[in-house]
């Protein structure tokens, strides 16, 4: 099976870890919350990605406070092995590809090419998710978020 032909983009942004999680670290450890904001790459544009941009419009703060996050993580590497990646991104793992970003980004970056430092210029920052990405409220109250948007 041959490899599909892709360019990588990050994943649109949105809470993943949740947007009253997300809120709540916030409010409770302010200093902490703007720091991983502005310093941290997965947190920035993955686990709180919404609540930060909120946070960093709100606040007036300056792109210049997150000059590291403009680049690709110094440190950007694959978590799995070199072998299964090369196999992740040739054949891709049941329904999951490197095209699927929100996946890829997380298991195989350097591989699937998410350390190009284009993909983190403010210019291409990614756009907020469509309402396909918003929690869907379960009988019990906690909100489920589709993990990856799809059927």
């Amino acid at each position: 099976m041959p490899a599909t032909i892709y360019t990588a983009q990050l994943p649109c942004c949105r809470d993943r870890f949740g947007e009253q999680a997300c809120q709540s670290l916030r409010k409770t450890q302010p200093a902490f919350f703007e720091k991983r904001c502005l310093t941290d790459h997965d947190f920035s544009s993955i686990d709180c990605c919404g609540e930060c941009r909120k946070y960093i419009e709100r606040n007036k703060i300056s792109s210049e406070n997150s000059r590291s996050l403009q680049k690709a993580p110094s440190l950007c590497k694959d978590k799995h092995s070199i072998a299964f990646c090369r196999r992740f991104k040739d054949a891709g793992l049941g329904k999951y590809s490197c095209s699927d970003a929100e996946f890829a980004v997380r298991v195989c970056r350097h591989s699937c090419g998410y350390c190009n430092d284009e993909l983190y210029l403010a210019k291409n920052a990614p756009a907020m998710c469509s309402d396909s990405h918003k929690p869907a409220t379960l009988v019990n109250g906690t909100n489920l978020y589709w993990q990856f948007g799809r059927q």
